[in-house]
Parts: C-alpha cells; structure tokens; sequence
C-alpha cells in the first residue's frame, strides 16, 4: 500500500497559478490527502492571485482586492483556476475535520508557533496517522511528527 501525503496550499497553488504539473508527477507515489481548510484556503489565495492579475498589480491592501473581486475583477482567470483546483480535488482524498482535531491544534498552536490553519492542517496530519506533508512552508519543519517531503 501506498504510503499516505497530506497536500498542502502551496503546492496546490503552485499548479495551479505556476503550471508546475511535475509536482504532481513527484507525488504520485503518495496516497494524497488534504482538508477542507486547506482546500478552502487555496480557493481564497486563487482569488487573490486572479483579481491582482486583473488589476495590473503585485499587490495590494486587502480591501482592495476584496472590493474589486466583488466588482467583478479575476474573471475568467479565476474561474478556470477554481475549476483546476475541483478538478484537483477528485484526485485526493479530502478528509473531515472534527472537534477533536480542532481542540488539538490549539495544543499544536502553543508547542510549535504555528498560525491556526498550518496548525490545524498538523493536528489533522497526526490525527490521521500522516507522516509527511508536501509543502513548501518551511513552518512545517518545527513540527517534530511531520516529514516535509522534497519538491526540488
């Protein structure tokens, strides 16, 4: 059996805003998982990423973005990168959170100094028995029960 890699927002991203496909080649050795958060926080960032696209710009506050993607801005962009990301989604397994993942990612928050989502995304590793994480958040390195796999 395969062995089991939690996916993380950064490769996802990666895919899909870089076109960096053999990352996905690198992984298919792995038994992918990932989370509603991270599928979630993904979804947020290509959002992001399409209306700063739209707008000409690199970056920029927040309301900004926020005002523009409610306007209208990202487009057709956006939409072909939401539905990558779908697409993506029917290739891994997404797995569910529960109240006890939650309570423990506050503990993971305090030991490791990691924000609520990459700790939420620790606790849901170790919940499930996930060794290694492929990501390229260098956070994740503190987290003594995970293996970030290498991507390079």
């Amino acid at each position: 059996m395969r062995e089991k890699c939690f996916i993380d927002t950064t490769v996802l991203l990666d895919v899909i805003l870089q076109g960096e496909m053999e990352l996905l080649e690198k992984l298919s050795g792995y038994l992918l998982h990932t989370s509603v958060n991270v599928l979630e926080e993904t979804g947020f960032k290509i959002i992001i990423a399409s209306v700063l696209d739209s707008l000409g710009l690199e970056k920029t506050n927040f309301y900004r973005i926020k005002d523009a993607f409610e306007r209208g801005y990202g487009g057709e962009a956006m939409l072909d990168r939401l539905h990558a990301l779908n697409f993506m989604k029917n290739g891994l397994i997404v797995l569910p959170l529960e109240d006890v993942i939650f309570d423990d990612s506050k503990k993971i928050i305090e030991k490791y100094r990691l924000l609520p989502n990459d700790a939420l995304i620790a606790a849901t590793c170790k919940h499930y028995g996930i060794k290694k994480i492929a990501t390229f958040d260098d956070d994740f390195k503190r987290v003594d029960f995970l293996e970030i796999v290498k991507m390079e």
